[in-house]
């Protein structure tokens, strides 16, 4: 994929952590001009200086997509510097874990806001514009909870199934044109949306395994702007539910709660409104550390069961 996006304009929202940032760090390997946009200011910043560093035409642009006023001015101000929009990728999103009677009602409409609302805004924004060229590509970056239920996330799940509902809706409109809508279902991603988003649960939140690399995610995000289709999946253990989820409704429903209790949320945690209302600059980075911490504890226990069997077969071989 070596430079296939030299000269082209392309927007990423939620860049300043994440999926996001990973794939701006690809976008800018294949030669594309990066327009960077997020809540947040200094780590959007690093973002795109990031993106300068290997040698792409990066700017940051502070937007909050749930305010379709700065949509409009963010589409506006691309469209007018550049001339055209090719690539937008549909990355921001907020994450709350909390029951559904746990999670204060305002908490719930701002995932909501941002989650789904952000799409349609830019999708409103972004049509005219394509309409007027005849080709775009929207990647929208849902999540396997576009697709599965999940308790204790009963706004993010809503919000990933609604915006999903509103691709598919446009990818079947828009069918036969130059105007391409894609998704993205990415599982469980090692990024900071654990440690940064709210938890209203009196728990410490932690990926429900098993984690996939952010920069995996970040290359998908490529592919899928490259070579468009319906779905396109990040994670095969966790996209393999989504089938048993129909086929076996009664069992799958039936373990969900218990495995979220028992792998996403371990330990004692103060009720937080995380990054709901005021972006974590200081937390953002392109992952959130989730891998390495895997790494450190599985890489011990894999070198000592090698050792283990590398000595019980000397044993026997003296014997």
């Amino acid at each position: 994929m070596a430079h296939r996006f030299h000269g082209k304009i392309v927007v990423v929202t939620g860049a300043s952590s994440g999926i996001g940032r990973a794939a701006a760090h690809e976008f800018a390997r294949q030669g594309a001009t990066l327009v960077l946009a997020a809540r947040s200011h200094e780590s959007l910043e690093a973002a795109a200086a990031e993106c300068r560093a290997l040698g792409a035409d990066a700017v940051a642009i502070p937007t909050d997509v749930a305010d379709d006023h700065q949509v409009r001015d963010l589409i506006d101000t691309v469209t007018s510097r550049h001339g055209r929009i090719d690539v937008f990728v549909g990355n921001a999103a907020l994450f709350v874990y909390g029951l559904f009677e746990q999670t204060p009602t305002e908490a719930f409409r701002r995932v909501v806001d941002t989650n789904l609302y952000g799409h349609l805004n830019a999708i409103t924004h972004l049509l005219p514009h394509w309409r007027e060229r005849g080709t775009g590509t929207y990647v929208l970056v849902g999540s396997i909870q576009s697709l599965l239920s999940a308790p204790y996330q009963s706004a993010y799940v809503t919000s990933k199934h609604a915006a999903l509902g509103l691709v598919d809706v446009l990818g079947d409109e828009f069918a036969h044109t130059g105007i391409r809508f894609t998704t993205l279902l990415p599982s469980t991603i090692d990024t900071p949306i654990y440690q940064n988003g709210a938890n209203y649960t009196g728990k410490t939140s932690h990926p429900l395994p098993p984690t996939v690399s952010v920069e995996r995610a970040g290359r998908a995000v490529v592919r899928s702007a490259l070579h468009p289709k319906r779905y396109r999946y990040v994670g095969r253990i966790q996209a393999s539910l989504v089938p048993l989820q129909y086929v076996f409704p009664g069992l799958f429903h039936k373990l969900t709660k218990p495995m979220v209790e028992t792998f996403a949320l371990r330990g004692r945690g103060e009720p937080t409104d995380g990054n709901l209302y005021t972006p974590a600059d200081a937390g953002n980075a392109t992952d959130g550390g989730w891998v390495a911490k895997r790494r450190r504890v599985t890489r011990p226990l894999l070198w000592a069961g090698a050792l283990a069997a590398v000595a019980a077969v000397a044993l026997r071989a003296r014997r």
